[in-house]
């Protein structure tokens, strides 16, 4: 389905509207995730003109998309299948829209349940939202008793136009002034959440004019900013057979290191972590087997710490507590940390495995987690000294 979104560029004299596509479904798995939005449910049905036949126990409440209001019923009598209706078209008429899928499944002793229903947004728009509601009986989501949690699923493919090249980008659902686009700088279909993500009210220079990303009347508008940024460098490519980003720091033990000259001879796992990760910690067992098995046979681990400020001590004292010999690298500011910026890391746990040798990255993350690290890393060190020889 094609439609516009009116995407104002206010560069130069006069502006011009950018035609988008919108798509109807999917928008979730085109951008990677969802922030779901919170409906309240009462007994409030002053919103309904023409209810369904034979509810049993019904609750009311909104979903609201941008500018839209779409009224819905959840339908919960005791000892029958909960059913949801959603007012699609907005008219007050909850039986005269495309039904709304409702299924519960078992979690344990809870039961979680899900669905999906249709919206018309304009004449020729109608998308998919998303909704879903914890067992109201779990005591660990009392507060979410009375609420059932959506996201849209539809949204809108775009053009952008930065110094006369064009990137493709993707909205999901409405834009609003808290909307971020990712713009694939180096055509790598990896998203770089710090050197290639774009929202809007913050200036940004890709391309070497410095814009931003504002709402207007009709939608989104780009405009050059007041003030020039410096270009934001390309995001770093980490993968497999490309060189690591060299660097020289001091370890907490006051050791210097030149990586990956320090390294020479070895295999060596940079690994982003910090105490208050969990699935950090949680990798611990599988990290540690790996170094304890092959550390005499030129494995080395390098540990970088996101842990904040003032916390030398503790992160000194985690490690020894927690059996991890290996150097760790610690600056006390946590998303800030200097290898974070080097590296682009935007999550962690994150770790590649580096050759001290030709500083080539081996592997990624993809093959570093898990019960298998071990594994890999004899094989990775049996081909290393396969090739030396």
């Amino acid at each position: 389905m094609i439609s516009t979104l009116v995407l104002v560029a206010a560069v130069g004299v006069g502006a011009e509207t950018i035609p988008s596509k919108f798509i109807g479904k999917g928008a979730t798995q085109r951008v990677g995730g969802y922030s779901p939005i919170r409906a309240e449910m009462n007994d409030d049905a002053s919103a309904v003109k023409k209810a369904p036949e034979g509810l049993g126990a019904p609750k009311y409440g909104m979903v609201k998309l941008g500018d839209k209001s779409f009224g819905f019923i959840l339908d919960e009598p005791e000892g029958k299948d909960a059913r949801l209706f959603v007012d699609g078209n907005a008219d007050g008429d909850f039986t005269n829209d495309g039904a709304a899928q409702w299924a519960s499944r078992k979690m344990g002793n809870l039961t979680m349940y899900d669905g999906n229903c249709e919206v018309t947004l304009a004449a020729d728009r109608r998308g998919t939202v998303n909704l879903y509601r914890f067992d109201p009986s779990d005591p660990q989501r009392a507060a979410l008793k009375n609420t059932i949690l959506y996201y849209a699923d539809y949204g809108y493919e775009l053009e952008l136009d930065l110094d006369g090249k064009t990137f493709g980008t993707f909205v999901g659902g409405e834009p609003t002034a808290r909307t971020s686009l990712w713009i694939d700088r180096d055509g790598n279909k990896i998203r770089s959440a710090k050197r290639e993500m774009v929202a809007v009210g913050r200036p940004f220079n890709f391309t070497g004019t410095t814009y931003e990303l504002k709402m207007g009347d009709n939608g989104l508008q780009l405009a050059k900013a007041e003030n020039e940024l410096p270009v934001t460098p390309l995001p770093p490519d980490l993968s497999v057979g490309k060189k690591a980003p060299p660097f020289k720091m001091t370890a907490l033990d006051g050791k210097e290191i030149e990586f990956p000259k320090s390294y020479t001879g070895k295999l060596v796992m940079i690994d982003f972590w910090a105490t208050w990760c969990g699935p950090c910690i949680a990798e611990l067992p599988n990290v540690k087997k790996a170094y304890e098995t092959w550390h005499d046979k030129g494995f080395e681990i390098l540990g970088v710490s996101f842990d904040r400020q003032d916390m030398a001590e503790k992160v000194a004292a985690f490690t020894k507590e927690k059996g991890m010999p290996w150097a760790q690298i610690y600056e006390g500011k946590m998303w800030d940390t200097t290898l974070g910026e080097i590296y682009d890391v935007s999550g962690i746990p994150f770790v590649l495995l580096v050759d001290g040798d030709s500083g080539e990255i081996v592997a990624t993350v993809r093959n570093l987690r898990g019960p298998g690290l071990s594994e890999f890393i004899g094989k990775a060190l049996e081909k290393k000294n396969r090739d030396v020889q």
